[in-house]
């Protein structure tokens, strides 16, 4: 009894294990794009908790498993409250320049198509 339940503390730990480097690898990903560098970085400081606590259940040393699970979980409310407070109302969209400017240059073609063809007319008639 006392082998499959080592074997089942190792299984379990090394899933852990997995799952919290894939967590940093990820959140490091996350933090080379420039519009989520910030919640990248936070991703995977958030993971390295979990890494201890996967630590602590293959070393089966309880005190490591309960700390890291518990630094696990007060980062995790952390990132949770952090999205929460960056919720940033969304702009409205606005006409900007660049928009203009494709109208008004498709005005002016239109204006010369239509120029053309009234004397492209008139040499016709």
């Amino acid at each position: 009894m006392g082998f499959f339940i080592t074997l089942l503390l190792v299984v379990a730990g090394l899933l852990l294990l997995l799952l919290s480097l894939a967590g940093v690898a990820f959140g490091a990903f996350m933090a080379l794009d420039q519009r989520n560098r910030e919640v990248g970085a936070f991703f995977a400081i958030w993971w390295v908790p979990g890494i201890a606590a996967a630590l602590g259940l293959l070393m089966r040393d309880s005190v490591t498993f309960a700390v890291g699970a518990f630094c696990f979980l007060v980062a995790g409310a952390a990132l949770v409250v952090d999205r929460l407070g960056a919720q940033r109302p969304e702009r409205t969209r606005r006409t900007g320049s660049t928009s203009a400017k494709k109208r008004s240059s498709y005005e002016s073609a239109k204006q010369r198509l239509l120029g053309k063809v009234k004397k492209y007319r008139k040499v016709v008639s």
